[in-house]
Parts: structure tokens; C-alpha cells; sequence
């Protein structure tokens, strides 16, 4: 972890297709009683979306590290590119000199259901959408107004509650397999007032509190029907040909499994470690693709390769980077906002406010591991002694599980890997029931941590259990005057300040990681953070920012000029301090799980969602990075711990204060099993913190009208006037993964920091870009 990638190929999901035709028969009405004003709709949407996205249909997809190794490697390749303005790129410059690491195929295909649409042989979905309220607005007073009504919304279609059970599911975990809860009460109620104490109409005191239902987005749906339709040859399927260097993935297919020959080097047709350049394989990769794409057509009567039912009687799980099934207890996900505030008018056309507000979400969409795999609440002794037997026989040093036989083993090489690719670890480490025979298990056994049922594999589904709550404080400055100044016709202008704090379950995206922005985005459809307790690390979202100015501001002047001014200053973002994986192979859950929930990767201890620049920061980040490494690095995990205390392994052989374990992964030590948790590397002097975002841009125009009903408007728009450099916008922020490259929040001084800068960018008017000047001219007629 920790070095960036170098991606090669054309836009993943192309050549794709996305239709949608909406149809709305809609009715409000309203009627007064007495000082009662009294309103009423009813409106039905009929929403028919169709698309087509064959992720890498076109060609393999290659992600290749960019550290040391692959640079050097690079350097000393033949192989020359075509570069900008007809130069040869040579050596590291050219991608086909990098070695082959990761290689991503994709079966051609790419419908997000078999329901034929718009002309497309599939794709197509249907969804209706009822919603019907009645409301009133209550005079009771002169000066006292009350507002309250009740909606009512029935969504059917992106839910799939029309979907029959899976029995399958059924028969391993009852009631997981159960069809999806339509929800049918939702309703929500409203309530608010408005008071003018002084009954002058320049002060309004008011407050309300309503509840308020949300979609269920696009970007969660699709994938449901994938995994829960049982026929249907139609959706994309894009597996690993080749996991890091070396590493081939077997590829399924119908007749089995195609296993790819260009991962790594070979000698007299024996696979070996020794790396070889993309250029060199390239036309195999392709040959590959074809071969996988030709075991795989479009057949609308096939049976469905995703089905999740076929997938848990064969042990395996679902995809985990494009899995988003719902799970049968499906909520709508749902917000309660409170606000209570004043207003008052200082002048004329000067206007003053201030508002507390409240937002409570609920039910809000979090991928979980239903079968807890990795948990050590479900240790499994014997499978954890037959997984020490074998792994002892491995290094010829018996079948026995005592002291002596383990000693042999480690004196022989062996790590806490090589007992995890024998069963001595979580089922989610080979993506496969370890009770089913795989290439990486010896022996027909279980996990040691196989989770509730040792015969299913990881069961992720999309729990509605997250949450988040917003509180802010809310002031505003609206001010427009006619004449205010000699010269100046109009001005208007506004200015407002939020005092506030976003706090939420956090989450995990299975792409970029727990500790990027995307992670914290309620509406993607993230992983919970942790399996056991989903909430555990509830805090700052990695999308709060505690103050925001913003201010705007229009004035008319003198012979048909206009200027503009808009501006936004913004405090950092935050993001959560996270161990990394150590990427050292199966048994992850002995060295970054610290909860024992099954998910490895976990915050440092003690910390939570958004804790870096929300009390930890720049100053005292090392504080908080040596306490870590004192007292939980080189110590055992939950895992580690359940081994101990049932007399498998002591201490000192889990690795339990050697300092030589992680010292350098790629020669590990031989005196333990280092099955402990990795140190992480201090942030270097002059680290740095999240950065503010600064942004003022101004809009000058003339007005000339060249006779009636006909004008011309010349204008000139300077977007970032000063060139503020601004940095760690949500696309690309300081990154809480604590591998101590540059990027990461140990391990990026101001130097380093331009990694994380806000570029040009598309368009006009991308916030925080450097500056852009814009001129235009508008004819109105």
C-alpha cells in the first residue's frame, strides 16, 4: 500500500449506454377556511431507466504499482511508446516497460437487468413512485402562523421486493434469502411556526420539524437484480487475471477455470517469480480477453454467473467491489430535521438571521458481512489445530500442533500466512467458504474463524443501519439597497456563516479505502466499518468542514456596468487515522483487525471516524502515532489474542514485541510468526494538515441595449481571482492511511503537499482551480 498507480487503457466502461424516459401525472390543489389555507396533491412518476456499461469489454484493464521496484524495472525496459507532439517515450516514461502486476478482463457484457428497453436487448428497469399530501398554513394569531401537514410516498421497483425468495440462502443463514420488504407506511409528517412578536412584521421567530424520506439512488440499485435474478447471461463480470506480480487468479468460465500465463515469467514453461514487461505480453492479454469474452454471450435463458444463490452453494461470495445487494430487512432511508431560528430586519432591505438546524439520519445503506467471517466470536479450535498440522507437515516438521512442532516450523520460515493459507484464518481472505476444496486450503476443514456458518462464504449484504447527524449553526447578512452609494444604483449583498459539525458511521470503500471521502458518502452504498458494531466508530464525517464563509454580492453601476463577486472560505475537511494493510497475504486479521469483528484495516485504537484535524493534527500527530507504536504495534490482536488463550501458540511465537517483524517485509524474520500488529512509520517534520478552501471570484459586465427588445452584454470572469493554490478537495484530500508516503497525513510535508492540489480541472468555475479567466458576450432579444 502506499505507491500510486500507473492505469493503462481506454475509459473502463466504455463504449456505454444510459437511457431514462420519466412520466408524471400530477395534481395540487388548494382552498382557504377561514385562516385556514388548506393544500392537497397527489402526483404518480413512472421512471424507465435502461443502460449498458461492459466494464473493460474493449481491453484488459492493468493497474500497475509505480514504487521503487517497478521504476527501476522501467527504466532498464526496450520497449518505446508514441508521445505528445510525435516524441518516443523510452525506459519509465513508457507504460509497456512497467512489469505485469494486476490485470483486470471483462466478459463483454454489461445490462443491469434481462428486461429488454429502449431498443436495447436488455438493461431496462421500471420504477413507480406515488406520493400524496395534505397540509394546511393556520392563521391563529395576527401575528402567529402554524404550518402542519402529512406526505405519503410508496416507491416500487428499485427495491426488488418483487423478486422471489433465494432459497438457497435460506438453507444456510434462515431469513437471509427471505424477498425484500416493501416499504409501505412512509409516512411523514411536518410541523412549523412562525411568530412575529412585536407584531410589526420586522422580526419572525420560527421553527419546524418534519421527517423526510430519500431515494434510494441509481448507484445502489442495479446491482441487486445482478446477484438476485437466477437466470440471465446479460451483466458484467470483470475478475483479476493477475493479482500483483506473479500471482494468476484463475479466471471462471463454463467449462471451469481459465488460468491466465502472462502474470509473471516463465522458465522451460514453469511459473516463476521474475517479472516480465506489459509490451512483452500484451498481444497473450488480449488472446486472453477474447478467449474469456467467447466463453461468455449474451443469452437472456443462461444461467446467471453473478446469482447469488449458485455463488453460496458453490462456498463463494459475490464481488465485493461492485456487490450491493439488499438485504431482506430493506428501510427507505430516512431524515428528521429540526430548525429553530430569528429574523429580523435592521433597515429597509437590510435583513439579519440566525437558525440553528438539526438533521438525523437514519436507515441509511452500509454493506455488511451477515456471516461474520473472521469474527473470533466464532473461533473453531479444531479447524484451527488441522490448520497447524498441516502447516507443520509443510515444513517437514510433522503433523503434531505442540510447542516443539510449531518451533520447528518457524525455525524453518514459516510465518502466520502460512498457517492462514491453510485454514488458520477467515474465510474472507480466499473470497470461498473454507469448508469447500479450494487451490489455497489443504484439507476439506474450516476456517479456524469461519464466522455464524463455517459452510457459506462472506455474505455482504446492504444493511439499512447507518447514521449520521448534522448541527449547525446558521447566520446570515442579506442586504439590497437602491442607491446606496453616488454612483452605485443597486447593491445587493449576502453574507453567511455555518458553525457546524457532520458526524456519521463512516464506512469503507472496497476501491479507495476507509479513509478517503467517498468512504463517507451515505448514498454510495459503502462498508461498514466494522461487522460486529457498525457504529463503533461513529464521528466526524470525512466530509465535515466546521466553518464556512461564503459571500456574494451584485452591483449596478453607471453607464450599464455590472460587477459580481462571489466567494467561499471554507475550513479543512477531515479524515480518520487507519493502520494499512500489510499486504502480506492471508491472516490480515492477526495484525490490523483490533476489534475482532473480521474487518482488518481499522482505525488506531482509541480513534474514530474524522479524527484527524478534529483534536488530532500536524502538531501532535506523532503523540498519537508513538502511543500506537509503545503500546499496540507488535502486540496481538483479538485474533491473536483467542490463539494464545486457548494454548495453540505463546506469545513469543505470535511475534509479540520482536522487533524484527515488518522491519522489512520482503525478508521476514524467522525467530516468530509475526502474527501481531504493524508499527506505522511518525509524519516527517513539517507535516501537514488538511488545507482550507479559498476561493473569490469576480464578473464584470457592460450592458448596451442597441434598440428596443435588443441588448448586448460583454463580460469578463476572473473564477479564483487571486490564484489562491488550494488543496484536499473531496477528489483529492490528504489521505488518513498511515503508510508515510507522500499524500498520507504521516507523511507529507509542504513540499509534498502538491500532490494533493487542486488542478485545472474541466469546465469553467471548478471550485478551488487555479485561476480561469472567462470572457463572453450575451445578446438578448
Amino acid at each position: 500500500m502506499g505507491n500510486t498507480g500507473l492505469v493503462t487503457g481506454p475509459n473502463l466502461n466504455a463504449p456505454s449506454i444510459a437511457i431514462q424516459a420519466n412520466h408524471q401525472i400530477k395534481y395540487d390543489g388548494s382552498t382557504t377556511l377561514g385562516r385556514h389555507l388548506v393544500r392537497y396533491g397527489v402526483d404518480l412518476n413512472r421512471i424507465a431507466p435502461a443502460g449498458f456499461a461492459p466494464t473493460n469489454s474493449l481491453t484488459p484493464a492493468l493497474l500497475t504499482n509505480t514504487g521503487p521496484f517497478e521504476e527501476a524495472f522501467a527504466a532498464a525496459g526496450t520497449f518505446t511508446c508514441p508521445g505528445p507532439d510525435g516524441a518516443t517515450l523510452i525506459g519509465e516514461s513508457c507504460p509497456l516497460n512497467y512489469p505485469v502486476e494486476f490485470v483486470e478482463v471483462g466478459n463483454g457484457l454489461g445490462y443491469l437487468t434481462p428486461m429488454p428497453s429502449f431498443g436495447l436487448p436488455a438493461g431496462g428497469r421500471l420504477y413507480d413512485r406515488f406520493g400524496a399530501y395534505f397540509g394546511a398554513s393556520s392563521r391563529l394569531r395576527k401575528n402567529f402562523t402554524l404550518t402542519y401537514g402529512l406526505r405519503y410516498i410508496r416507491e416500487t421497483g428499485r427495491t426488488d421486493s418483487n423478486l422471489p425468495a433465494i432459497s438457497q440462502l435460506n438453507e444456510i443463514m434462515p431469513g437471509l434469502g427471505n424477498p425484500i420488504r416493501q416499504p409501505n407506511l412512509d409516512f411523514a409528517p411536518q410541523l412549523g411556526f412562525a411568530w412575529d412578536p412585536g407584531g410589526m412584521g420586522k422580526t419572525s421567530i420560527r421553527g419546524g420539524i418534519g421527517l423526510f424520506y430519500e431515494n434510494v439512488l441509481t448507484i445502489v440499485a442495479p446491482f441487486d437484480v445482478e446477484n438476485r435474478l437466477a437466470t440471465g447471461n446479460v451483466f458484467s463480470q470483470s475478475p483479476l487475471a493477475c493479482n500483483g506480480t506473479a500471482t494468476p487468479l484463475p479466471v471462471p468460465v463454463p467449462t471451469g477455470q481459465l488460468n491466465a500465463t502472462f502474470c509473471s515469467a516463465t522458465v522451460g514453461g514453469v511459473l516463476t517469480n521474475n517479472p516480465v514487461a506489459i509490451g512483452a505480453v500484451a498481444s497473450q492479454m488480449v488472446a486472453f480477453q477474447k478467449h474469456y469474452q467467447a466463453d461468455y454471450p449474451f443469452n437472456l435463458n443462461a444461467p446467471n454467473p453473478n446469482y447469488i444463490g449458485s455463488l453460496v452453494q458453490q462456498g463463494l461470495q459475490i464481488e465485493l467491489g461492485g456487490a450491493s445487494i439488499y438485504a431482506p430487512n430493506f428501510r427507505t432511508p430516512r431524515s428528521v430535521e429540526m430548525n429553530i431560528g430569528v429574523q429580523q430586519e435592521i433597515r429597509h432591505g437590510i435583513i439579519v438571521s440566525a437558525d440553528f438546524v438539526r438533521n438525523v439520519q437514519t436507515h441509511y445503506l452500509l454493506n455488511t458481512d451477515e456471516n461474520h467471517t473472521g469474527d473470533v466470536r466464532y473461533f473453531n479450535k479444531n479447524a484451527a489445530l488441522q490448520a497447524i498440522a498441516a502447516t507443520n507437515q509443510s515444513f517437514n516438521c510433522g503433523t503434531g500442533t505442540d510447542g516443539n512442532s510449531i518451533q520447528c516450523a518457524i525455525s524453518a520460515g514459516a510465518q502466520i500466512t502460512d498457517y492462514a493459507n491453510n485454514g488458520l484464518t477467515s474465510s474472507a481472505d480466499f473470497g470461498i467458504a473454507c469448508s469447500f476444496q479450494s487451490v489455497t486450503v489443504i484439507g476439506n476443514y474450516p476456517c479456524a474463524f469461519p464466522g455464524v456458518n463455517a459452510k457459506a462464504p462472506p455474505l455482504y449484504f446492504m444493511e439499512p443501519i447507518g447514521r449520521s447527524v448534522y448541527n449547525g449553526l446558521q447566520a446570515k447578512w442579506d442586504q439590497n439597497i437602491e442607491h446606496p452609494l453616488q454612483g452605485v444604483k443597486t447593491l445587493n449583498l449576502q453574507v453567511s456563516y455555518a458553525l457546524s459539525r457532520f458526524e456519521n458511521s463512516g464506512g469503507n470503500s472496497a476501491i479507495l479505502g476507509p479513509a478517503t471521502p467517498l468512504a463517507s458518502d451515505q448514498d454510495y452504498g459503502v462498508s461498514a466499518p466494522d461487522n460486529a458494531k457498525p457504529n463503533r466508530y461513529f464521528g466526524p464525517s470525512v466530509l465535515d468542514r466546521t466553518h464556512q464563509v461564503s459571500f456574494g454580492g451584485y452591483a449596478d453601476l453607471p453607464r450599464g456596468f455590472q460587477v459580481s463577486v462571489i466567494g467561499h472560505f471554507w475550513s479543512p475537511l477531515s479524515t480518520s487515522l487507519v493502520v494499512p494493510n500489510t499486504n502480506l497475504g492471508p491472516g490480515e486479521i492477526f495484525r490490523t483487525d483490533f476489534t475482532g469483528d473480521g474487518t482488518a484495516q481499522d482505525p488506531i485504537p482509541g480513534t474514530h471516524v474524522g479524527s484527524f484535524d478534529r483534536g488530532i493534527n500536524k502538531s501532535n500527530i506523532n503523540r498519537v502515532l508513538t502511543s500506537y507504536n509503545n503500546n499496540a504495534a507488535l502486540q496481538l490482536t483479538p485474533a491473536g489474542a483467542v490463539l494464545e488463550e486457548n494454548g495453540l501458540f505463546t506469545t513469543a511465537q505470535l511475534g509479540v514485541g520482536d522487533v524484527l517483524c515488518y522491519r522489512n517485509p520482503k525478508n521476514l524474520p524467522v525467530n516468530s510468526l509475526c502474527a501481531v500488529a504493524p508499527p506505522v512509520p511518525l509524519a516527517p517534520p513539517g507535516q501537514v494538515n488538511l488545507s482550507w478552501l479559498r476561493a473569490l471570484d469576480l464578473k464584470v459586465a457592460w450592458s448596451y441595449k442597441i434598440r428596443e427588445g435588443i441588448a448586448i452584454q460583454p463580460s469578463a470572469g476572473f473564477y479564483n481571482l487571486f490564484n489562491f493554490a488550494n488543496f484536499d478537495l473531496p477528489g483529492t484530500a490528504l489521505n488518513g492511511l498511515l503508510t508515510g508516503a507522500a499524500g498520507q497525513i504521516n507523511g507529507t510535508t509542504a513540499a509534498m503537499h502538491n500532490v494533493d492540489r487542486v488542478g485545472v480541472g474541466t469546465g469553467i468555475y471548478s471550485l478551488g482551480a487555479p485561476r480561469q479567466i472567462e470572457f463572453g458576450v450575451r445578446v438578448s432579444f
